[in-house]
């Protein structure tokens, strides 16, 4: 179900808000027809912060919108740093350069038949790039849930768009400030015990969660993507930055050019060999 990855455009966008979330989190809407018109669930961009040299690397950012007849894509992201917290200054009317779309994305295969179900397993922003992909599922006749979890509540991002899509939604938080006191793999466990052949699974977050939701799938035969979260410099595969190790070979992927989705087998995640 991953896709190919098609022709990206360095497009000037722009920016039409930019709202403050929980914690540290800031959304962005902006205005950038090509991307939005080509783009897939699960791809991401690469954005110069401001004009000028300073700072020199772009930064990638999963779509967590996207609206082609609209022309609209969306990006959401903590503020970390100082690229970050120069985006969360930017003004409604201003123009920043947008690389995209990279990476492979998901393609959302129509239902027919047998219903099918999809399980989505984020932590902290790795919701965001999940929206998009929810909608897309939703519109092909999947069953979707989604199951959320965050350190506590201020990191968690607004999830009542999958309400309003018909998903069945559970939170998490490691505190028990909202949802249930718990990790997310708890929150999810007992649906994927109950998984059926062509059902999926979607995991992205911080590696730890991850590779606690592969054990989990490997462990039970849930079929699983990963979405990796890696730092980037280029974005397109040239400086070889966002290696991760091959799980059944010597080499390597690259996020970038060969993910960021991948079958969860084919990527070593680190920690314990099940």
């Amino acid at each position: 179900m991953t896709g190919e990855t098609g022709a990206a455009v360095d497009e000037r966008a722009q920016v039409l808000s930019v709202e403050r979330g929980s914690g540290r989190t800031v959304r962005a809407l902006l205005s950038s027809p090509q991307i939005a018109r080509s783009a897939k669930p699960m791809q991401f961009v690469m954005v110069k912060v401001r004009d000028g040299a300073d700072p020199f690397l772009r930064r990638p950012f999963s779509l967590s919108l996207i609206r082609p007849d609209d022309g609209l894509i969306g990006i959401t992201w903590d503020v970390v740093g100082r690229g970050t917290e120069i985006m969360a200054l930017w003004e409604p009317g201003q123009e920043i350069l947008v690389l995209g779309p990279l990476g492979n994305g998901l393609e959302i295969e129509p239902v027919s038949g047998q219903p099918r179900r999809l399980y989505l397993i984020a932590g902290g922003t790795g919701l965001a790039p999940m929206f998009p992909l929810a909608e897309a599922a939703k519109a092909r006749g999947w069953d979707v849930s989604v199951f959320y979890g965050a350190r506590s509540a201020e990191f968690l991002l607004d999830y009542s768009v999958f309400d309003g899509l018909g998903c069945h939604t559970q939170v998490a938080t490691d505190d028990g400030s909202l949802g249930r006191k718990a990790f997310v793999t708890d929150l999810a466990a007992a649906a994927l015990a109950g998984a059926a052949p062509g059902d999926l699974a979607v995991s992205c977050g911080p590696i730890p969660m991850t590779r606690a939701v592969k054990a989990l799938c490997s462990g039970i035969g849930v079929d699983l993507l990963v979405s990796l979260e890696e730092r980037m410099a280029c974005g397109t595969g040239l400086c070889k930055g966002c290696a991760v190790k091959a799980a059944v070979s010597e080499g390597y992927y690259h996020v970038c050019s060969d993910g960021p989705v991948f079958r969860a087998q084919d990527v070593d995640l680190g920690g314990a060999k099940p």
